[in-house]
């Protein structure tokens, strides 16, 4: 068990990664976005009528490196969408379960909304929900492990093209 010192500290480096990690997505960096998590790491997306059904359906699913990496490129490079700018805002962090970094991670949950500017029009709400996150320390450095972001919403718009 970490002493609260220790999760002080944890909870200090945990927002540098979520801070990061807003901004390379906000700055559209995707090539960046397989980085900050394990090799083995997991990024799953679906809505809250899923995750209380019981459904194990999702809109995106990435499952270690290969398959990040290759979201990202097909994000860079094969899909075609309008010019659009987005911007991440994660609030309420905290950890649900502190163990071993090295070994099992640490839980994590945050709440999240993802605001779009497309061309002239207004900004809009593009997404809002929770994550629940597993975050490992991989060479001195935190990391996803797995990500899942739920969102609250029934539906995906069907602009959400980048990772949340």
């Amino acid at each position: 068990m970490l002493t609260p010192a220790q999760q002080h500290e944890l909870a200090a480096e945990a927002e540098l990664l979520y801070a990061r990690y807003n901004e390379a997505l906000d700055d559209a960096a995707i090539e960046q976005w397989p980085g900050f998590f394990t090799a083995d790491g997991h990024y799953r997306l679906t809505t809250r009528d899923n995750i209380e059904r019981g459904l194990p359906l999702c809109f995106v699913l990435c499952e270690g490196q290969g398959m990040l990496r290759d979201r990202a490129e097909a994000l860079r490079s094969a899909v075609f969408y309008r010019r659009r700018v987005q911007r991440r805002i994660l609030s309420g962090l905290r950890f649900t379960r502190c163990e071993d970094l090295d070994a099992g991670g640490a839980e994590a949950r945050a709440s999240f909304v993802v605001y779009e500017s497309v061309g002239d029009e207004p900004s809009r709400l593009l997404a809002c929900g929770r994550s629940t996150d597993v975050i490992a320390r991989v060479d001195g450095e935190l990391r996803f492990r797995s990500r899942l972001c739920v969102l609250d919403a029934r539906v995906m718009p069907d602009s959400l093209v980048f990772p949340i």
